[in-house]
């Protein structure tokens, strides 16, 4: 679990990761105030275009498409065409989960793009306002502070942890330490925490809980489902209206 500090920016090029933490706070300043984003990103996302006056076309990973295994786009000027033999990168992406946070890194621009959404989803300032509404301490925290951080940001364990060691709340000790916990007690730990235990785990297990009318709409406007299965789900919806209708008299 030790190489979270060896594959991070911060360790390896500081000038590059001061350079994104100015951007970082530019960008937010912009685009996102003074809120945590969690996994509201795709507003961030909105706001951009919408202040950039840029159309936007929003492509939301991961896809249920059991077909999808290629896309191309232009990058830099260039068209640019990505395929993957068994559709597993592009069916599971995340802007940052445990399996990223577990990955050895292979190159420059990992460690960039793992920087730079460590530091959007946990922005220093809104660590630091956090942690002193909670009363977790600068020095001397448990594992708890750190659970409680992790369903605050929204953020993997190791993430938090690199987030607070770059801040400097924890030294270098203090990351192993906490690294070094057991498995079945970080997990029962994390159990408590209903928002940190669906952080902590890896982007294929995860189930996203909100509006199923939402999710249904999201469903049809991104052409996720079949006709046929979008018409079975709106009726199974009804259904489950009626029934609670019927409860509540």
């Amino acid at each position: 679990m030790g190489n979270v500090l060896d594959n991070s920016l911060y360790m390896n090029d500081q000038k590059k990761f001061q350079e994104l933490f100015q951007a970082v706070i530019q960008f937010n300043s912009l685009y996102n105030g003074n809120n945590i984003i969690q996994d509201d990103i795709f507003s961030v996302l909105t706001n951009y275009a919408r202040k950039k006056q840029e159309d936007l076309d929003l492509f939301r990973f991961p896809t249920k498409d059991d077909d999808f295994c290629a896309l191309t786009c232009v990058q830099k000027g260039r068209l640019v065409f990505f395929r993957e033999k068994n559709g597993s990168v592009l069916r599971k992406g995340s802007i940052l989960n445990a399996a990223v946070m577990d990955e050895d890194v292979k190159c420059k621009e990992d460690l960039e793009a793992n920087a730079f959404a460590g530091l959007l989803l946990v922005p220093s300032n809104a660590l630091y306002e956090q942690m002193q509404i909670y009363g977790i301490p600068k020095s001397g925290q448990v594992l708890g502070d750190m659970i409680r951080l992790m369903a605050i940001f929204s953020v993997p364990y190791k993430a938090i942890l690199l987030r607070l060691y770059e801040e400097v709340y924890i030294n270098t000790d203090t990351v192993y330490e906490f690294l070094n916990v057991k498995k079945e007690v970080l997990r029962k730990a994390v159990s408590y925490e209903p928002d940190a235990e669906r952080w902590q785990r890896r982007t294929p297990e995860i189930l996203r809980f909100g509006s199923l009318k939402q999710l249904m709409d999201q469903n049809s406007e991104y052409d996720l489902l079949s006709d046929k299965r979008t018409v079975s789900d709106q009726e199974t919806l009804c259904k489950i209206l009626h029934r609670y209708e019927a409860a509540r008299r």
